[in-house]
């Protein structure tokens, strides 16, 4: 709800400045009172130039500097006193009783039951279990296939294709090409070339950057903060401490020990003979086992095992069964009486006097320096080196090497006509240089002339192909294929599996076990318990008071006011500057005709047209709004 009620009246406001800053700076733009500008800001009567333009209007904002003020935090640092509270000790001795146990030992009679061991020899009767093996010899009947190979012959004809090779002639005619040589002599004008470097200059143009220092001065601005020291009265509150004793009554706890009489529980072990049954491993003895072997058997095609022969092995007997005398423990629980101490507290009230400080408060009025820093501002002139780059042209001579090749001759120095060869050592712009006997090796008393001719005779063969036509004999093999008819025996084996009864002895071996009763002595031992009257010192607990002498640190508080420093942030207002953009009103056209009467500046209740302005009507509806 304050948002919208905010909003118009902020608008209105706006509206309000507007109209009062246009009215006196553009002749009232908020009323339909129009301005018609001539020449300048001169102001017309717009009942007369009404009819004629309609002026148009915009806003436009201006950049104005406005002073704001902000807050800002300083430390500042205050010597304040501080109660400070410590604790103290003073020794405070108590003369206190304690109980002091005490061991002494009494006579005490006992019926104890002791255990007597006895030992009786008594009968045991045990069946062993022996075994007894048995060997026979048994007839067994098999039927063996006994293979048996027959070799049968058998006619086969085929026909076979035989090579016979001929030998026949025929005649080639072929071209052989012959070789004829042929010599031939031709004369040849040329030229030697020669390298020949000469040195030039030519002038070259530079451009080089010369660096120019120039010093200037500026001017700048310091702003300085200078420390100004002032005297506050400040009003102080501090906490006081004064004396005060009171008796108070503390409880002092303090052990004391009573004998405890328990039962405890004890464990003590019971010997005990009783018979257990154990199995003794049989005998180890050597046997004749016999072996077999696998082999095929062609008359019922499946494999069939055979004695092959025996071989000696360790074979165990029958296990034994025996009897044994074992020794084992029985556990007996009994309750047995137990005296000990235990410790019982028991708390006292004892009057105590205690000094106590109360504090109370003070206020006093305490004078603080105070320090703010004052701004000054100073205007200085700097000097500064600027450092600029001076283009200069600057033109010298760069001798370079160029290579040419030279075509000419070597001739004899008295025939070139007197012609002086150059830095170089070549004749050049010799008139009758082709005419000149040249070679084209250099040789003493010889000159390279330019556009000498060198002449010479070259022998050169040249290969000619005559064709001749020959005729000879050629022999070559003709194979051709003779068939024969062969008939062959060829021999094939036929294998028969012939079924024969043979008849052999086994032997087999039989084992059992045979039951035999044994009778033998075993010592047993018998446990019986004796009642006994056995005399023994048991220690008795007696509980004594022993008068000791205590020092105790009773503690006690002492209050000192202490001098600290403390730092605190105060408010400052500093100032500072903003550019703000006010909107203002202006109006866009001209009246077209400048015949329009020069009328008097309309004020704030001058309506000379009597309609209102557009922003009279946006500020009327705000108002009728809010309202």
């Amino acid at each position: 709800m304050k948002i919208r009620v905010a909003a118009p009246l902020a608008l209105a406001a706006l509206a309000f400045f507007g109209t009062a800053e246009s009215r006196a700076g553009l002749g009232g733009a908020t009323s339909s009172c129009n301005t018609c500008s001539t020449a300048g800001d001169a102001q017309v009567n717009v009942s007369a130039c009404e009819s004629q333009v309609k002026a148009n209007y915009k806003v436009v904002y201006d950049s104005v500097a406005e002073k704001r003020f902000k807050v800002c935090y300083e430390t500042v640092k205050e010597s304040v006193s501080k109660p400070v509270t410590k604790t103290c000790y003073r020794d405070e001795v108590k003369t206190c009783f304690k109980q002091v146990r005490e061991t002494q030992y009494q006579t005490v009679q006992e019926t104890v039951c002791r255990p007597v061991v006895q030992t009786i020899m008594k009968d045991v009767t045990y069946t062993t279990c022996k075994p007894v093996q048995e060997t026979h010899m048994e007839t067994r009947c098999e039927t063996v296939c006994t293979p048996v190979e027959e070799t049968c012959y058998r006619d086969c004809t085929y026909t076979v294709c035989r090579q016979v090779q001929e030998t026949c002639f025929k005649e080639c005619i072929y071209t052989v090409c012959r070789p004829v040589c042929e010599v031939h002599c031709k004369t040849e004008h040329y030229q030697a070339c020669k390298t020949v470097c000469e040195t030039h200059c030519r002038e070259q143009c530079e451009v080089i950057c010369r660096p120019v220092h120039e010093t200037k001065y500026r001017t700048v601005c310091k702003t300085t903060c200078k420390p100004v020291c002032e005297t506050v009265m400040r009003i102080q509150c501090r906490t006081a401490y004064r004396d005060c004793t009171s008796t108070v009554y503390q409880t002092r706890v303090h052990n004391v020990c009573e004998p405890v009489c328990t039962m405890k529980t004890v464990t003590r072990k019971i010997p005990e003979t009783r018979c257990e049954t154990y199995t003794v491993p049989g005998s180890v003895k050597l046997v004749c086992v016999p072996q077999y072997k696998t082999c095929f058997d062609p008359c019922t095609c499946q494999m069939v095992q055979k004695q092959c022969g025996t071989k000696l092995c360790l074979q165990r007997g029958c296990p034994e069964v025996r009897t044994r005398q074992v020794c084992t423990h029985r556990t007996v629980c009994e309750q047995v009486p137990c005296n000990t101490v235990r410790q019982r507290q028991i708390c006292e009230k004892v009057p105590v006097t205690v000094c106590k400080k109360v504090p109370y408060t003070v206020t006093e009025r305490v004078p603080m320096q105070v320090t703010r820093m004052v701004k000054e501002t100073h205007t200085e002139q700097i000097p500064y080196t600027t450092t600029r780059m001076v283009k200069d042209i600057v033109k010298k001579q760069v001798p370079y090497t160029v290579q040419r090749v030279v075509k000419g001759c070597y001739c004899d120095g008295n025939d070139c006509g007197g012609a002086v060869p150059g830095a170089n050592g070549i004749v050049s712009g010799c008139a009758h240089a082709t005419s000149l006997k040249g070679n084209d090796c250099d040789a003493p008393g010889r000159v390279f002339v330019e556009g000498g001719v060198c002449t010479r005779v070259t022998q050169h063969q040249t290969v000619r192909m005559v064709q001749e036509t020959h005729v000879k004999k050629v022999p070559y093999t003709v194979t051709r294929n003779v068939p024969e008819t062969v008939c062959q025996r060829v021999p094939y084996k036929v294998t028969k599996m012939v079924s024969t009864v043979v008849e052999k002895m086994v032997p087999v071996t039989t084992c059992k076990m045979v039951q035999e009763t044994h009778c033998k002595q075993v010592p047993t031992k018998v446990c019986t318990t004796v009642q006994e009257v056995v005399c023994k010192q048991v220690p008795v607990c007696v509980m004594k008071s022993v008068p000791y002498t205590v020092t105790n640190k009773v503690p006690y508080t002492v209050t000192e006011c202490v001098q600290t420093t403390e730092c605190r942030r105060v408010p400052v207002v500093k100032e500072y500057e903003v550019k703000v953009k006010k909107p203002r009103v202006v109006c866009t056209e001209e009246c077209a005709k400048p015949a329009c009467a020069p009328a008097p500046t309309c004020g704030p209740q001058c309506d000379p047209c009597g309609k209102p302005g557009v922003l009279d009507k946006l500020f009327q509806k705000l108002k009728a709004g809010h309202k």
